[in-house]
């Protein structure tokens, strides 16, 4: 699910100053922080180092008088992070495995785009001359283990632009939900994934306990997302409404009710004052879940905060 970074991408262009391409991949990577990607570029061992321009490096570029600085910051802060992509221990060696294979682009031997064929990762680049936008590239996979090669051919979507992520975030979502197979991981990505979501202890413990096989486990993530990306939009003094997803307020009748009022107490996330519970949204594909939630907006932030996951729950219409 880590994204890597076309290393075939850095090299000089006349067309392109490099602040200009160092920004452009900082969209990039701006683009799949927003979605919840890992936030890391994997990488060959010496991408900092090669020349984009005037014999300097890469990485002395994004530290540039001509760079955009929070675009160099960004782009500068992913780089050189192990395990890298190339190498005897690399990520494409773990990928490979037992065969024996080479990845190629017009015969050329590549590592990143290599490793987006074999695990269908997030490919980034550096915009040029050549590749202006993004464009789906097809890597040729050469298989040598057995007597005769096998060969096949794999396209590889490398985008050097955030818009083009922008215009079309499905895909990558995707990816992103699928790579949280359970709801340890979910917990565990889940300030990435969710950013304007906060977790009481009663979800978080519901959540965690998911093996992630649920019929329910789909339709969770999406009503989070539905939320995370309500929050994100939302402005202060108009009313919070998800969208694509059903929701509803508890009946006066059941908060005021000594029986069931209590039920829906539940703990708050630190730093929040303490109110009963609510508004819930209603999922399918699991018994009648319920995912109750709290908009909540401050000078600072505006968030949603989650309290309960879980069965339906006791009412005064519904009282088992």
């Amino acid at each position: 699910m880590e994204p890597v970074l076309d290393e075939t991408s850095l090299v000089p262009c006349g067309t392109w100053a490099p602040g200009a391409r160092i920004l452009a991949l900082s969209s990039v990577l701006a683009s799949l922080d927003r979605l919840g990607v890992p936030r890391v570029l994997r990488s060959v061992a010496d991408a900092a180092d090669r020349d984009i321009s005037q014999g300097r490096g890469f990485r002395s570029w994004c530290f540039d008088v001509g760079t955009n600085r929070d675009a160099g910051r960004l782009v500068a802060s992913r780089l050189s992070r192990q395990p890298f992509v190339d190498g005897p221990c690399g990520l494409l060696a773990v990928a490979e495995g037992a065969r024996v294979l080479e990845t190629r682009v017009d015969g050329e031997l590549v590592y990143g785009l290599g490793l987006g064929a074999l695990e269908e990762r997030i490919v980034a680049a550096l915009a040029s001359g050549a590749r202006p936008e993004g464009a789906s590239v097809k890597v040729k996979i050469l298989d040598v283990t057995a007597d005769e090669f096998v060969e096949s051919s794999v396209p590889v979507f490398a985008y050097v632009h955030g818009t083009e992520i922008d215009r079309e975030p499905t895909s990558v979502q995707v990816l992103v939900d699928d790579s949280l197979r359970d709801g340890k991981l979910l917990l565990e990505r889940f300030a990435e994934v969710f950013p304007q979501l906060r977790l009481g202890s009663l979800a978080a413990d519901a959540i965690g306990r998911l093996a992630g096989s649920e019929p329910v486990y789909r339709q969770l993530i999406r009503h989070l997302r539905a939320l995370n990306a309500a929050a994100s939009t939302w402005i202060a003094g108009t009313a919070f409404t998800p969208q694509g997803i059903t929701f509803s307020p508890e009946s006066s009748a059941t908060l005021e009710s000594n029986r069931f009022g209590p039920i829906r107490d539940f703990s708050t996330p630190e730093g929040f004052a303490h109110e009963r519970w609510s508004l819930h949204t209603k999922l399918t594909g699991g018994a009648g879940a319920r995912l109750y939630y709290r908009p909540v907006s401050t000078a600072e932030t505006r968030v949603v905060l989650i309290g309960y996951f879980g069965p339906h729950l006791p009412c005064v219409r519904f009282p088992t």
